[in-house]
This record gives structure tokens, C-alpha cells and sequence, in this order.
């Protein structure tokens, strides 16, 4: 293993065990409270670090990046994981990869065969997670992952431009969370939600450990390791954060291992690793 690699592999190892353990608060919450909670414990711990590292108009490509990434496509997401667990939601999210590469064909980017097996590839993928639903509920939590992974192909370019007009990671990963957290505090408020009770009975939890890894740490190693060893590799590193998952959820016992999620989500994972060849 080079010494370069380990911050997009600890990126994929504190995403893998953040999806899981957000379940549990999920069992006793709504999803968009619990995605609020996130923006918000991570917004407090962030303020400071951001001010002192200092922000440039960059902030308004991170502010972009957290509207698309994290109100839309983390909520699909949470939802995803609450209707059918990590092990289909994480794979069928992280399509988002080759759909992203897919989507820039259409936007003049030339059209390779590693490109196409790639897409194609989500075919199989995706209808293997499919299959191994027992339920209606975890079929809806697939099409809420797929939902997510939209969100996520057109919000995740945006640290990539925020991060070239110069904004340092701990910033970018600032003001991704703080944007999403005011629209999240707002919807939340409207849907009736008792946001000061939620904080109350969160704040000495481990939710708050949990959001700044997963939205801070992880989000500023991402960012690290674009400039480190590219997005390519990064991305390529990242997205083994399916296969992580579902290892780690059996592992820990919250979900029983299945031969086929694991195919359905190493196909995926395959396919993630040729649109970046």
C-alpha cells in the first residue's frame, strides 16, 4: 500500500461505518431530522477551523456542492438506507460514479469503451441488488439510492471546482455542510419536527462523532487526496466504499451477509474502477 492512497482509503473506511451507524438513529427519527443533525454538529466543530484557514469565492461552489450533495442526495440516501439497509443502498448510491462520467459524454467529453462497459456494467449491478430485496420496502430503498446517486453525480464536480478556485478542504467541507444545514433546518421546521428536542436528545450521543468524520474528516481527506494523487485514483479508492460497507455491517452483525449483494455491489465497484482508467 503507498503512503499516498491512505487518505482516499480512510475516506472510504469513515463513509462505510458513518452509513451504518446513522441506522440507528433512524430507528427512532425521521431521515431528514437525522441529516439536519449531521449539517448542524458539523457546522459548529467546522466554524472555527474554516475562519482560521480562510475562505475565497470558493465558498459558493462548496455552498453548491452541499445543496445538491447533501439536502438532496443525502437524504435519498439515509431514506435508501432506512428502507433497505447499507448493503443494497451504499452499492446502488455509488453508481453515481459512472452515471457521472456517463452524463459528461453528453456534454462533449468523447465516449470510450472502458466508458461504455462501465455503464453497462450498472445494468447487471443494479438488478442483482434488485433481486436480492425480499421485500417492497427494500425495493423502495433501492429507487431512493438511485435517487441519491443523480444527486450526488451533479453535486460531488462541485468540490472538485472548489477546490481548484482554492478553497483549503477543511472549508470546503465547512461550507458544503453549513449551506445544507440552513435548508435542512428549514424544511425540517415546516414538516412540524421538534428540531431543539432532537439536539437535546443527540448532543451526548455519538452523532455528533459521527457527522464530523463522515462530513468533515472525511469529506477534507477527499478533497486531500485530489491533490495528492488526482481525482481518478481517488475516486477509484473511494468507491470500494460499497464492498467496506457490507463487510463491516456483517461484520458487526447489523445485517446478514448476502452472496448476491456482494456481487451486485463488486460489479459496481468494477465498473467505478474502469470510468477512471
Amino acid at each position: 500500500m503507498i503512503i499516498e492512497d491512505l487518505p482516499a482509503i480512510s475516506t472510504a473506511i469513515i463513509w462505510a461505518w458513518a452509513s451504518i451507524m446513522y441506522g440507528d438513529f433512524m430507528k427512532r427519527m425521521h431521515p431528514l431530522v437525522v441529516n439536519f443533525l449531521r449539517m448542524f454538529y458539523a457546522s459548529v466543530i467546522l466554524l472555527i477551523p474554516a475562519i482560521v484557514l480562510g475562505l475565497n469565492y470558493g465558498v459558493i461552489w462548496g455552498s453548491l456542492s452541499g445543496l445538491l450533495s447533501l439536502v438532496i442526495g443525502d437524504s435519498l440516501y439515509l431514506f435508501s438506507i432506512n428502507y433497505s439497509g447499507v448493503s443494497i443502498a451504499a452499492p446502488v448510491s455509488y453508481t453515481y460514479i459512472p452515471l457521472t462520467v456517463l452524463f459528461a459524454v453528453f456534454l462533449g467529453e468523447s465516449l470510450t469503451i472502458t466508458k461504455l462497459l462501465a455503464s453497462i456494467l450498472l445494468i447487471p449491478g443494479v438488478y442483482l441488488l434488485s433481486r436480492s430485496g425480499s421485500s417492497r420496502r427494500e425495493i423502495k430503498g433501492l429507487f431512493f439510492g438511485l435517487g441519491a446517486a443523480l444527486a450526488w453525480a451533479a453535486g460531488q464536480s462541485m468540490i472538485k471546482v472548489a477546490d481548484v478556485a482554492g478553497l483549503n478542504p477543511v472549508s470546503i467541507a465547512f461550507t458544503r455542510v453549513a449551506a445544507a444545514g440552513v435548508v435542512l433546518f428549514v424544511i425540517s421546521y415546516f414538516m412540524g419536527n421538534n428540531i431543539a428536542g432532537a439536539i437535546k436528545g443527540t448532543v451526548r450521543s455519538y452523532l455528533p462523532i459521527i457527522a464530523v468524520l463522515d462530513l468533515g474528516l472525511g469529506v477534507a481527506l477527499f478533497a486531500f487526496s485530489m491533490d495528492l494523487i488526482g481525482l481518478g485514483l481517488t475516486v477509484i479508492l473511494t468507491g470500494t466504499m460499497p464492498l467496506i460497507a457490507q463487510l463491516m455491517s456483517s461484520a458487526m452483525g447489523r445485517e446478514k451477509f448476502s452472496v448476491v449483494k456482494f456481487l451486485g455491489a463488486l460489479i459496481i465497484v468494477v465498473a467505478i474502477i474502469l470510468v477512471v482508467l
